[in-house]
Order: C-alpha cells, then structure tokens, then sequence
C-alpha cells in the first residue's frame, strides 16, 4: 500500500476531525464518580467493532479509565425496528450519556430520551433529518459529528465515471431497511448521474443473505459498475460486498475503508477517526456540557482510495490522471 500525502478538503467552519485534537491532556483527571455510557448499534457487535473500539480509546486516550466508566452495549443487528426498545432499555439502566450513529439509531435515541445527553458519533445531515436545529446551535438533548453523505454519494459516482471514462449503466446498492437515507443517497446519484450521461439502476439488499441475489441481478441485467451506499450495515459488510463485485468482475466504489477491503474505488472520511474524534465530545458531555450548545462536527479531510490490485484481478485499466491524483494506491 502507497500512501501519498495529497489530500481532498471540503471547505467548512466547523472543527476539523484530527488525530492531535483527541490526544489533548491525555491524563486529565476524571469527575471522581462512575458514570455509565451506553451504546446503541445499529448493526451487530462486529459490524461497527473498529469504530466502537477507537471512541473506546478516544476515551481512554482522555483519562476515562475502567474505574471511571462502564460501557452498557446494545446492537439491533440490522433490525431497525428493534431500535426504540433497545434505546429504552439503555435509558433505563440510568446511563450519563447514550452514544449511537446514523439516522435510525439517533432517532430511536431521541424518542427514548429528552435529558440524557446524546451523542451522534457519525451520522448524516441531522438537521434535514429534524435531529437538530441547526448545526451551529442544536438545541434539545443531542449533538455529535455528521458528514456530507449525498455530497460524498455524488462524488463518489463522478469518480467512478473518472474510472471508467466508458461508463453508461451503473447499479446502486441500498438498504431499504433505511429507507430514508437510501432514498436521499440515491436521489443524490441521480442528479449526478444526469450530467455524466450515466443511467443508474437501483438494487435493494435488506439482509447480508440478499447480497449474492442482488449482485447475480446485477450481472442478468448487464449493470457495467456498481456503487455502494454509505449506509451502516452495507459499511459493516464491507469485505463481502468487495468479494461479490470483484467475482461479477463488477468495478465498484463506496467509502475509502470499502477500497482497502478490496472494492476499486473509495473515497470519504476514515470513520474510525470520526469515532475517536466522537470521545472528545463525550468527554466535554460527561463534563457536564451542554449538548444544545455544542456545535455539530463535520470531517474535512476526505481520502481517495484506488485498489490497483482488485482493478488488475477484474481487467480494468484506471486512468493515470486519477491513479496520481489517488491518497492511498494499493497494489
């Protein structure tokens, strides 16, 4: 793997997510009392294990020792309508702060609780959702770290474009089981899609059981790439959806971590970043912060993937301009 130091910025004012800013006073002294933080996942134990470990070390990182902190864990397994229970359950067992990511988590999260802070570790525009009031000031009970999800949608399918100049019908791989955010990542796609002359086909996978179906429909129906949506459980499955594209010899593009599973293209901010990111805000709340007050974070650091190895196993030849325009370049 190549890492080279070229980097995708997106003009905001909000904080940048930065590997110094979490590493500020690592040994502050703690509140001297236990507190207890749940986490709501939306997918299973595994699917998001990375990000949940770095928010773990984020905290650890600013002094929130064992002593200090217990975790109370619950993951809805894709199950979104598990998700109030789940919520209620971890509002009940008296938690000082409830931690979650994405739409469906937060929202649940939301509905369980109006006094225990909550913390949105990623999720996407949560003020189009009617999470928040606004970014700068979101009022009520949460607050939290978003990204620019149908921003990166459309950018995503402008490189895949770029990959294959000779591009004409792409598939676009959702989860109807989010269907809000799968709607808005798709309509983002196709207004891109418009102006790259690219017809886009959407295929729905509720369940990691339908990803082979759906990738096998893909190839009936002659789809010439494919593009994963950024959605929680298609992130948490990464690697397989890499391994089925790469065996329809499908070009394919979603965030970076899904190009360093084997996908050609990805592109977006490092989430395990975000999540050490999300601990200094939960530090600030278990600090006694105020979320109403505390400014919605976004990434502006945004990596260009090109897996040169997956392109070579499936006979794509990726155009030189974009290979050096590339952050990292595995081969």
């Amino acid at each position: 793997m190549q890492r080279r130091r070229a980097v995708q910025v997106l003009t905001a004012t909000l904080p940048v997510v930065a590997p110094w800013l979490v590493r500020r006073a690592a040994a502050q002294p703690s509140t001297g009392r236990l507190v207890r933080v749940g986490i709501l996942g939306t997918t299973s134990a595994t699917g998001f294990a990375s990000q949940w470990d770095a928010f773990r070390q984020g905290l650890r990182e600013l002094g929130w020792e064992g002593r200090d902190i217990v975790f109370e864990m619950r993951f809805a397994d894709n199950q979104h309508e598990r998700l109030p229970h789940l919520a209620a359950e971890l509002v009940a067992s008296r938690i000082d702060l409830l931690a979650t990511h994405g739409i469906p988590g937060t929202r649940a999260a939301k509905a369980a609780t109006s006094t225990v802070p909550i913390l949105m570790a990623s999720v996407a525009d949560p003020v189009a959702a009617g999470l928040v009031s606004s970014f700068a000031r979101p009022g009520g009970n949460v607050t939290g770290i978003a990204f620019l999800a149908q921003e990166l949608a459309a950018k995503r399918l402008q490189l895949l474009k770029e990959a294959l100049p000779g591009l004409g019908r792409a598939a676009v791989l959702s989860n109807p089981r989010n269907a809000a955010f799968s709607q808005a990542m798709y309509d983002a796609m196709s207004a891109a899609a418009a102006s790259l002359r690219v017809q886009l086909q959407r295929f729905d996978a509720p369940d990691p059981k339908d990803y082979a179906q759906a990738f096998a429909a893909m190839a009936t129906q002659r789809m010439e790439a494919v593009a994963i949506t950024e959605e929680a459980t298609l992130i948490a499955h990464a690697g397989a959806l890499a391994t089925l594209a790469r065996q329809q010899r499908l070009p394919s593009v979603g965030n970076a971590e899904y190009a360093q599973a084997g996908g050609l293209v990805g592109y977006g901010a490092n989430r395990e970043a975000i999540f050490r990111r999300a601990a200094v805000l939960a530090d600030k709340l278990l600090r006694g912060a105020k979320p109403a007050e505390l400014p919605i974070e976004q990434p502006v650091q945004f990596d260009l993937v090109l897996n040169t190895r997956t392109a070579a196993a499936i006979g794509v030849e990726v155009p030189a301009p974009l290979r050096l325009r590339a952050d990292v370049v595995i081969a």
